[in-house]
């Protein structure tokens, strides 16, 4: 099946290019699932505001009394675009699901942030690449329903809050074109105009933060944009049509991609450094400005 190419569905404001400069400084049911009407139990979520800067915090809880009950955590600033991160598709590929358990804590000027740290959670507790209904990553096929309940579930937050970007963070045992079977230190854009040149500015980005290293031991390290679909040396690109960023895109017309860090060579702190500073590029390049924890810490790298 070959995914249908698709332009983005809105003009995005670019709140975040004021920012560019100060950035440029600094990535495989039915049950509760908070609701596809946009309505939530509000005894039952957590909020929090922040007074000073406006910034609604909401967490509540999809799949609730299931073995994958996890918490959907939205930040809130007002008008703008929105964006969406998962982690924790795959439960053993720990920088990914450590960058996104560190997204709820950024700080944000306009727009909507929604992120979902564990969306596979019995798989990150038993740090399995698969959960008890196998790969979640494979359960999204193009143009038709998602086929469990849990990939339902987060299918209904997909378009409960309609994100103009998703970020789906991944690790891999290596580097790809180095380790047979490996895409560490790629970006696999969905389909959507724009998510190709979104990628390529985030890699170069990401590969600042690199430079020095390459220099030594992990020469060919350098992030690299992909085209999942066709690549011969890559035994998931048949199956490209079944992940929920390519559905997203030709489904939704959502700009997105699959974040691959490498965790071979690269300890948990540095996948999740590289993570983090992909994904504050590539949500800034669709208009939300958003702060890290980590954006005034040192290079772990």
């Amino acid at each position: 099946m070959t995914l249908p190419f698709v332009s983005r569905r809105r003009l995005l404001t670019s709140i975040g290019s004021g920012t560019l400069g100060a950035l440029a400084g600094c990535i495989d049911d039915s049950g509760a699932s908070g609701g596809t009407d946009g309505s939530n139990d509000t005894d039952d979520a957590n909020d929090s505001t922040n007074e000073s800067s406006g910034l609604d915090r909401e967490t509540y809880a999809i799949m609730e009394g299931t073995e994958y009950e996890t918490d959907v955590h939205v930040l809130d600033a007002g008008a703008g675009p929105t964006g969406m991160v998962l982690g924790g598709v795959h439960g053993n590929e720990v920088g990914g699901i450590e960058a996104a358990r560190l997204v709820p804590d950024y700080g944000l000027s306009a727009g909507r942030l929604v992120v979902i740290p564990e969306a596979n959670a019995p798989a990150v507790e038993t740090r399995e690449r698969e959960g008890p209904d196998g790969n979640l990553n494979r359960q999204f096929p193009v143009g038709e329903e998602p086929t469990t309940e849990i990939a339902r579930a987060l299918w209904d937050e997909l378009e409960r809050h309609d994100p103009d970007c998703l970020i789906d963070m991944h690790t891999s045992r290596g580097v790809y074109r180095l380790h047979s079977g490996s895409v560490g230190q790629a970006i696999f854009p969905a389909r959507t105009d724009g998510s190709v040149e979104d990628a390529e500015v985030a890699a170069e980005y990401a590969n600042g933060y690199l430079k020095e290293r390459l220099d030594g031991d992990l020469e060919g390290y350098e992030f690299v944009v992909i085209d999942l679909e066709g690549q011969d040396d890559i035994a998931q690109s048949d199956e490209a049509d079944t992940m929920l960023v390519h559905k997203a895109g030709a489904d939704l017309e959502t700009v997105g991609w699959i974040t691959e860090v490498t965790y071979r060579g690269l300890d948990v702190d540095e996948q999740r450094f590289l993570h983090d500073r992909l994904a504050v590029r590539l949500l800034a390049e669709n208009g939300l400005d958003v702060e890290s924890p980590l954006d005034d810490g040192p290079n772990p790298l």
